[in-house]
């Protein structure tokens, strides 16, 4: 089977709801298929990665410390739109994890690249 690009795209905060749960669980599915997966946080999506949250008062299960292991399911390509983390007074040190950050342009690249994009 030869490997689709497929992006999913995360653009809101977690535990607010499942969907932050819901993209996570889509993603490492299509990695386990061997498809190329990127992930691509923006807007309030970019808190999913922030360092030391919990899911305490949301009813839902912690999710978010399973980003830090995506390498381990052959998930390396993620991203974050800059301007989404300054609009939110962030940085990459405020992350749990590496990721590439994309300016506008290089954001409408990728989604142009992908054979398939999912968004939560």
């Amino acid at each position: 089977m030869s490997a689709r690009k497929l992006l999913y795209i995360v653009s809101r905060a977690p535990y607010s709801n499942a969907v932050g749960q819901e993209a996570l669980d889509a993603a490492l599915i299509g990695a386990s298929f061997e498809q190329d997966v990127s992930l691509l946080f923006l807007h309030d999506g970019v808190f999913q990665l922030v360092i030391n949250q919990g899911s305490d008062g949301s009813g839902l299960k912690e999710f978010t410390k399973a980003y830090r292991a995506l390498e381990d399911f052959g998930i390396d390509k993620v991203f974050c739109h800059d301007l989404s983390l300054a609009a939110r007074g962030l940085t990459n040190n405020d992350l749990m994890r590496d990721v590439t950050t994309l300016t506008g342009e290089q954001l409408k690249s990728l989604v142009a690249s992908s054979a398939r994009v999912f968004t939560f």
